[in-house]
């Protein structure tokens, strides 16, 4: 049977549009495997050479600015505000004015407390002239022959007399005792009408105004916090005052540190400081305490620790965010490398070579970038890079950086910040050999 001329031709573009699919299956399939195969076998990990320099370990955190001093002094006295002497941002002096409240009701305890002194200086007086007459009145019973009688007896024994007036004089200075330390805490109150600055500073905040009704509590009249003090807590800014206060020209960092952390840093450690306002600065600070007690925030344990500050940088403000970092460990003059070219497992640390060899090695201080080798390795050795590029994900592309070695690391690849640092601009690249 033969079929029609332009059924044959039906058939045979079917044959070439089945030939074409099977050829688009094949070179996809081929795409897909074979050649991501063949540029994974030609793909080699970066290698670096091992250096020597200074390796830095550290721990970090953030915190913000704060006073090393300050204080929120409030009235003694309670009663309603008749002047505020300050405003917000002035600087005062020690013991300067600042506000007062009406004196009135303070100026008649102290009239009250002045007549009752008065008194009780009367009753000591009398109470001494009746004691005078008791004992002269006994003398002169002992000069006599006989004891003085009346119808209706025996008179006083002298002696009772003196005795009783001797107490009585006794209570009478007991209360003008009292009455004078009365009319001291009236005198102290009228003085304490007008609200004085406990230390000298800058007025960070008003929290009352002329009319309202302020005071009572003495216990927030004091300044808190200062430099050295491991309490940090007391040195933040206060609401309970009238003012508040505070030393703006002694500034401190206070930051909190997780446990694991905090076991590693102790007073006197050497920091590295940058403010989020101007992170391209990087101050020097010491660090001064760490608090005892910790707090605890999310289930999350953590110390607060106080730093001071070298050098305090122009325009630096009360609450700016700090991010510090405590240098923990050094080593110096010794040989390093990448930490993502060492693998630990356990207590055993490997590194491996560009040959494609693995070398087992013992580490020493390990910093964030770079671990000290101690033995296992020779300077100038060839290692790979098992987890990618040095601080960075991208490509080598920087110049071998220009900086000096033995700085703290800050990251980010700036030449001779770290020890072996980047070229700027290099994420990952050139490396400082740290001479």
């Amino acid at each position: 049977m033969v079929l029609p001329r332009h059924k044959l031709r039906g058939l045979s573009l079917l044959n070439v549009a089945l030939v074409a699919v099977v050829v688009a299956i094949a070179v996809t399939a081929y795409l897909l495997f074979f050649r991501d195969e063949s540029e994974a076998a030609g793909t080699t990990r970066p290698s670096v050479a091992v250096a020597r320099g200074e390796v830095v370990a550290s721990v970090s955190s953030s915190g913000t600015l704060q006073s090393s001093q300050s204080a929120s002094p409030q009235f003694a006295t309670s009663g309603t505000v008749t002047a505020v002497y300050v405003k917000v941002g002035q600087v005062v002096a020690k013991n300067a004015a600042l506000a007062k409240i009406d004196p009135a009701p303070a100026e008649r305890q102290v009239r009250i407390a002045e007549q009752n002194q008065i008194a009780a200086a009367n009753s000591v007086d009398a109470a001494q002239e009746s004691l005078d007459d008791a004992e002269q009145a006994a003398e002169d019973a002992e000069e006599a022959t006989a004891t003085p009688t009346t119808g209706q007896g025996q008179t006083q024994n002298p002696e009772v007399v003196v005795t009783n007036a001797k107490s009585a004089l006794a209570r009478a200075k007991a209360d003008k005792e009292q009455a004078d330390q009365n009319l001291e805490a009236a005198q102290d109150a009228l003085t304490a009408t007008t609200l004085r600055a406990p230390m000298a500073g800058t007025i960070t905040a008003l929290n009352g105004s002329v009319g309202s009704v302020a005071g009572g509590d003495a216990s927030n009249s004091g300044s808190t916090g200062g430099s050295g003090t491991a309490g940090t807590a007391a040195a933040s800014t206060s609401t309970s005052g009238f003012v508040d206060l505070a030393d703006l020209k002694s500034l401190q960092v206070v930051a909190a540190f997780p446990e694991a952390d905090a076991v590693k840093i102790k007073a006197k450690q050497s920091a590295t400081v940058t403010l989020n306002a101007d992170p391209g600065t990087t101050l020097t600070a010491t660090l001064v305490s760490v608090s005892p007690t910790p707090t605890t925030t999310n289930g999350v344990v953590a110390y607060s620790a106080t730093f001071s500050l070298a050098k305090l940088p122009a325009g630096a403000r009360i609450g700016q965010t700090a991010n510090v970092a405590v240098q923990t460990a050094k080593a110096s003059n010794a040989l390093y490398v990448p930490s993502t070219a060492v693998v630990t497992s356990g207590t055993t640390h490997t590194v491996t070579l560009a040959d494609g060899s693995s070398r087992e090695v013992q580490i020493g201080v390990q910093g964030g970038s770079f671990t000290e080798i101690k033995s296992g390795l020779d300077e100038g050795d060839q290692v790979e890079l098992l987890q990618g590029a040095i601080g960075a994900t991208g490509a080598g592309q920087g110049r071998t950086g220009q900086g000096r070695t033995g700085q703290f690391p800050v990251g980010q690849g700036q030449g001779g910040q770290l020890p072996g640092g980047f070229g700027q601009g290099g994420q990952g690249g050139g490396v400082n050999r740290g001479r």
